[in-house]
């Protein structure tokens, strides 16, 4: 049996022992108390089945000391038994009960009564005890029943969820809280090869591809700050080793608290879709690029085309003046025909490589004198060298035959477009050209001739060499700005060459310091034709032409900031022939320092200039209070050019080839009223 434990409490030790004799029972523990707050100090320390409590004590008497120890939560129903020696009428005995005593012993007592009364409460306690218990054991057994009903259910649906699982025909995965994986479904063991036991805690990684994998995690990691759901693509590699897309997405498990106990993943193969994407994505950016090329193209185009223009017309126009000279007329004619040349270069290369785009380009295979070609060449170009003050060399490095098969008109165009380039992109110093056959091979049909162009000019930067051969493309921006062109040359230059056979190749270039390309064509010699070691050219004189202007707009002083001398002296003359007084600026930085420094009645501005086009030169005279009327004068001849030079600040725009009728009347009107600045267009 169960001990049982039992409070007596009496101010006098023979009390005490009187009751300690009396409930000598087996298996119950006497705790004795010899005061109320004695008896207070223990009550809550042990479960007492019955308190005999005497009512007559110093300081804190039974009454009391009952009631304090009602209020005890552990004790509101122990039974009380009042053990006393005095007041027995009812009013003290009501007292009593109302203090919430069971029952009442008076001194002296009965041994066998005492012990009758405090043995049954000791049964009754016992009894209780047992049917607390009891019940505890229903309640632990039915609670064992809904928990083994409760486990067959969940092995039940766990057992269907992972038969769904496996149905599916996507990836399914389960992690714990803190990232550690413990269950994938069959998917993922058909696609990786994995085992389960392979791939659970962070051995699925070893599946997933490198460069993903740290992202994937990063973007776990900050939702795990939250516990909020989150979405990612990564590459997955498959049981060939073979990665493919999936789309990845996972929701976080949580508990009544609110805390993530779990994740559940899902893994979706896009990679069919993906790489659709990534082909729209760069067809889109092919076609962003190719209209911004074409659109490039078409403003270059429109400068490249209206300036030859500006000086054919302008200067026919000069040719009609009667009081001209014979030789000044015949000055003109050579400045016309020369910049009607540059023009018809400009359509043949548009011609060309519409042709070779389209397939229709013709090559032909006869007879060509190749010491001629390069005669010619020669002849052509040293004019523009010697104006440049350049080393211009063309060196035979072996000897090559006189005569060879290929197509004159075509190799000399290259060459042309090759050289010329060489020239135009050199500053200072050389531009070498040296020749070189190379007779065919045991396993070539053709024998080779090969021209390496060599120049100490601006270079290429290595970035820009990879779409160096791309139509419409030239180096950059400030390419076009500073030298001018339509980014035909390379592209078209290479697609001859490699119908011809062979091929144009950039060598080296090192900014700053220069380039070297290399053309490469057929060359099957004539049959008994000569090989000669040594060029010899007869070299042409160069001829120096002087402008004279006559009068009209008098006293007018007018800036004209202009890059080419041609439309400079074309201008200039049109300009003084009714009175003006002309000063000059190459580019924008100088027509800015011009206009701050002197006084004018008007600037004529060109757009595209090197080191500062007109519309930073603009936006900057603007910006420094320059109010004076400013002209912008220039071969781009789109409206949104238009626009755009209103925006910087021009007061009028007027597109060459020049009408200088007009341009007289535009400037006549400004020296007349001289008046606040209003904006005005003319095509």
């Amino acid at each position: 049996m169960k001990t049982v434990d039992v409070l007596i409490v009496d101010d006098r030790m023979d009390g005490l022992l009187a009751l300690q004799a009396v409930l000598n029972i087996p298996n119950v523990n006497l705790v004795k108390a010899q005061s109320g707050p004695e008896a207070l100090a223990v009550v809550d320390n042990y479960d007492f089945a019955v308190i005999l409590l005497d009512v007559q004590m110093p300081g804190m008497d039974g009454f009391e000391t009952a009631q304090r120890i009602r209020q005890s939560p552990r004790h509101r129903q122990t039974p009380i038994i009042f053990v006393t020696a005095i007041n027995k009428d009812d009013q003290y005995i009501y007292r009593g009960y109302e203090v919430g005593a069971v029952d009442y012993i008076f001194k002296p007592f009965e041994p066998h009564i005492v012990r009758a009364k405090v043995n049954v409460f000791v049964e009754l306690f016992l009894k209780s005890k047992q049917l607390e218990e009891q019940a505890q054991v229903i309640r632990e057994n039915e609670a064992r029943e809904r928990y083994l009903r409760l486990a067959e259910l969940e092995v039940e649906s766990l057992r269907r969820y992972r038969s769904l699982a496996d149905a599916i025909p996507h990836i399914i995965w389960r992690a714990k809280a803190d990232g550690t994986f413990d269950y994938f479904n069959k998917g993922w063991t058909d696609y990786t090869g994995l085992s389960i036991e392979q791939s659970l805690g962070s051995g699925w990684q070893s599946a997933a591809n490198e460069d993903d994998l740290k992202e994937f995690l990063k973007t776990w990691m900050n939702s795990m700050k939250d516990g909020r759901s989150f979405e990612t693509e990564c590459r997955i590699i498959n049981r060939y080793g073979e990665s493919r897309w999936f789309w990845v997405r996972a929701v976080s498990e949580t508990n009544f608290m609110g805390q993530v106990v779990a994740w559940i993943g899902t893994c979706t193969d896009i990679h069919d879709r993906k790489n659709i994407e990534m082909k729209l994505i760069d067809a889109e950016k092919q076609a962003n690029a190719a209209s911004v090329s074409k659109t490039n193209f078409l403003a270059n185009m429109s400068h490249e085309i209206r300036t030859p223009m500006n000086a054919i017309l302008g200067f026919t126009e000069l040719m009609l003046d009667e009081d001209q000279t014979p030789e000044e007329r015949a000055k003109w004619i050579h400045t016309v025909q020369r910049n009607g040349d540059q023009l018809l270069k400009i359509i043949d290369e548009i011609l060309d490589i519409s042709k070779v785009e389209s397939g229709r380009l013709q090559i032909e295979n006869v007879e060509v004198d190749v010491e001629s070609v390069l005669e010619d060449i020669r002849s052509l170009l040293r004019l523009q060298a010697l104006d440049k003050r350049l080393d211009f060399r063309i060196d035979l490095d072996t000897s090559i035959p006189k005569m060879i098969m290929s197509d004159a008109t075509r190799l000399r165009q290259i060459l042309l477009n090759l050289i010329g380039n060489a020239i135009k992109f050199t500053g200072e110093g050389h531009v070498h050209v040296d020749v070189e056959w190379v007779p065919r091979a045991a396993l070539e049909l053709h024998s080779k001739i090969q021209f390496f162009i060599s120049d100490s000019g601006v270079g290429i930067n290595p970035a820009h060499s990879n779409h160096l051969f791309q139509p419409f493309v030239q180096e950059d921006s400030a390419t076009t700005r500073n030298f001018g062109g339509t980014g035909l040359g390379l592209a078209l230059s290479r697609q001859l060459a490699r119908a011809m056979g062979g091929d144009v190749t950039l060598v080296s270039s090192v900014p700053g310091k220069g380039s070297t390309f290399l053309v490469e064509v057929n060359a099957d010699p004539v049959e008994g034709t000569v090989f000669i070691e040594s060029l010899n050219f007869h070299i042409p004189q160069n001829e120096k032409f002087s402008l004279k202007g006559v009068k009209k707009l008098e006293n007018m002083n007018i800036l004209l900031v202009e890059d080419v001398e041609d439309n400079q002296a074309l201008i200039s003359h049109f300009l003084g022939a009714v009175g003006a007084n002309v000063a000059f600026a190459d580019n924008g930085r100088e027509g800015m320092a011009a206009a701050l420094a002197h006084e004018y009645d008007a600037v004529l501005m060109d757009i595209q200039m090197p080191i500062m086009d007109g519309y930073e030169a603009t936006r900057r005279l603007r910006a420094q209070g320059y109010d004076k009327p400013i002209v912008a004068l220039t071969a781009h001849a789109l409206k949104e050019e238009m626009v755009k030079s209103m925006s910087a600040g021009c007061t009028y725009h007027l597109a060459k080839p020049v009408n200088f009728s007009q341009l007289i009347d535009v400037l006549t009107t400004i020296y007349r009223d001289r008046g606040p600045r209003e904006d005005h267009c003319a095509v």
